[in-house]
């Protein structure tokens, strides 16, 4: 018999111990051998995570199988008409990002559980699941197929791979926005009332279909992992998961920052999971995909993320702008503005953003947020001399490039959009805020009747340029600030503070230094490596600076048009 598509079957016979197995049927089509490949990154996270490694038992009947590299397994296939590919996937880890399973419930991350066969990428898919036999939901945004009650059907592996499963006994409730069906899905226990999420959810996702004008998706699925600690979310085609800690629901501000996240990964449908730089897609799971575009797909999220709450009445235009604010401080006091773009720190995320080290904060800033920083300004820019704004660009990427020509957009195309609609060449403006280092100018403010207020009311407390935590009883340095006094004095990462001017420390250097004056030198005795050392620190005035946008003109038009 010749299968209409390839097979995935999915089951737990082993489920007590984290393993989930999974069985693959396909026709070789006469081939001689098919390699079987494991993606070695999740789209939407940019680091090797080397998913390869919690497969095991990779195995194909009686035929012979090579591994011949990390993520890579040969099957011999020999023109045999059918062949059956089974493997288990060891699942432990509780992750957006990844996948756990235990007897109480599975959350299967696409790429961590679903290797794909070379070759067959675009090759349509059944999706047979089955779960155990306690185990009442079985939730995926995906289409049913007519084989069986837990069969379902994709198009291609890309569709697959970005199709996360939740399966166990969980609470649901669904609603309707944009004419698309909606389904919420709790993972795990927490102190939500799942009336009040629906209807927050409901607002963001018509707020934001507004906007858009179209619903991609035929249904949709917001996963919410509900843990004891962590965060963060992941944004799918069809779909997302977001974490939330699990009693945090009943903390008006937490609960707040949590519908923040979740209008950040629903903008994904639109930005990213669509309209994405011409790198992202069709994806290349075997290794790194560069793009200097991620402040596009995630600085402009995080500006979209926020301001859908703007819009929907979840923040007064106070509180949106001490976000701002906040945003600002974190740029401006960031060391790093002064070496790294927000092009280098989009294309460099693989090994700077995914793999920080002690020296991050001095040499990189985050294109989240500069990113969302260099949106605000974008928008303002285009309003400022047209009657478009960014909304438009987004519209026009979505429709001129993803709808009708169905790809990813160049950063020419990009520039060329927002040039379109603000009347005006904005190629020296991307210039100067993407790709040189140069200060991001605030002045637009002015024309949208705000202030940027820049204090320093630390101007006058001593500083060490010193981060360091409590170990036990031990002093330990954290983190250092470039070209601080803590730099001239020698001081390094790790080494254990013990004494100032000949006093034991008992608690963070940071809190001793504030006892002192500018200028002042200190005796500082510390340990490195076991040996004692000692050397002299002249304090400075602290240069943090703290930024605050404020209104000076409630009825200036343009400010009305942006904020209302």
């Amino acid at each position: 018999m010749t299968l209409k598509a390839i097979n995935y079957s999915v089951s737990f016979p082993d489920v007590k111990s984290h393993y989930v197995s999974i069985a693959i049927t396909f026709n070789s089509d006469g081939r001689e051998y098919v390699d079987f490949k494991v993606p070695v990154w999740t789209p939407g996270s940019y680091k090797v995570r080397e998913f390869s490694s919690a497969f095991e038992n990779v195995s194909a009947e009686n035929l012979e199988i090579q591994r011949l590299n990390k993520n890579t397994w040969r099957i011999l296939t020999k023109g045999k008409s059918q062949v059956r590919l089974s493997y288990d996937v060891y699942c432990f880890t509780v992750s957006v990002r990844q996948s756990y399973a235990d007897e109480y419930y599975a959350f299967l991350h696409g790429v961590s559980v679903f290797g794909y066969l070379e070759g067959y990428e675009d090759e349509k898919i059944e999706l047979n699941i089955q779960p155990e036999e306690n185990w009442q939901n079985v939730e995926v945004s995906l289409p049913k197929s007519n084989s069986s009650a837990y069969s379902f059907i994709c198009k291609n592996y890309d569709l697959l791979a970005d199709s996360p499963i939740a399966l166990g006994n969980f609470d649901t409730i669904g609603y309707e926005s944009g004419r698309v069906p909606h389904k919420i899905v709790m993972i795990g226990e927490g102190n939500y009332d799942l009336n009040q999420i629906k209807k927050d959810f409901k607002k963001i996702s018509d707020t934001q279909v507004e906007m858009m004008g179209d619903h991609p998706s035929s249904q949709y699925v917001h996963f919410i992992y509900n843990v004891s600690q962590g965060g963060g979310g992941l944004e799918h085609a069809n779909s997302q998961t977001s974490m939330m800690p699990r009693w945090n629901y009943t903390n008006a501000n937490k609960y707040r920052s949590f519908l923040g996240l979740i209008a950040h990964e629903y903008f994904h449908l639109w930005n990213i999971k669509r309209i994405r730089p011409k790198e992202l897609g069709p994806f290349d799971y075997d290794k790194e995909v560069y793009s200097d575009m991620l402040w596009i797909a995630e600085g402009i999220t995080s500006y979209y993320d926020d301001i859908t709450l703007l819009r929907m009445g979840a923040y007064s235009k106070e509180e949106y702008l001490r976000i701002i604010s906040s945003q600002i401080n974190r740029l401006e006091n960031s060391p790093g503005k002064k070496v790294m773009s927000l092009a280098h720190s989009s294309l460099l995320a693989w090994v700077k953003a995914y793999l920080p080290n002690e020296e991050s904060s001095n040499k990189t800033i985050s294109y989240y947020n500069k990113g969302m920083l260099a949106a605000v300004l974008l928008d303002l820019e285009i309003r400022k001399s047209s009657d478009h704004s960014l909304d438009d660009v987004m519209r026009m990427l979505y429709n001129d490039i993803y709808i009708k020509e169905g790809r990813g957009f160049t950063i020419e195309e990009f520039v060329k959009i927002c040039s379109q609609l603000a009347d005006k060449d904005m190629t020296k403006f991307l210039d100067d805020v993407v790709y040189s280092l140069k200060p991001l100018n605030y002045e637009i403010f002015n024309d949208f009747g705000l202030d940027l207020l820049k204090k320093k009311d630390n101007i006058n407390q001593p500083w060490s340029g010193v981060t360091s935590k409590l170990k036990g009883e031990q002093i330990i340095v954290t983190n250092i600030v470039s070209n601080s006094p803590s730099v001239e004095s020698g001081l390094s990462v790790n080494d254990e503070i013990i004494a100032i001017n000949g006093w034991r420390l008992k608690s963070k250097l940071e809190d001793y230094v504030t006892k002192f004056n500018n200028g002042e030198r200190l005796s500082i005795s510390y340990s490195r490596d076991g040996k004692v050392h000692s050397t002299k620190m002249r304090l400075l005035s602290n240069p943090e600076v703290k930024c605050e946008l404020v209104i000076k003109d409630i009825t200036n038009k343009q400010l009305v048009n942006w904020l209302d």
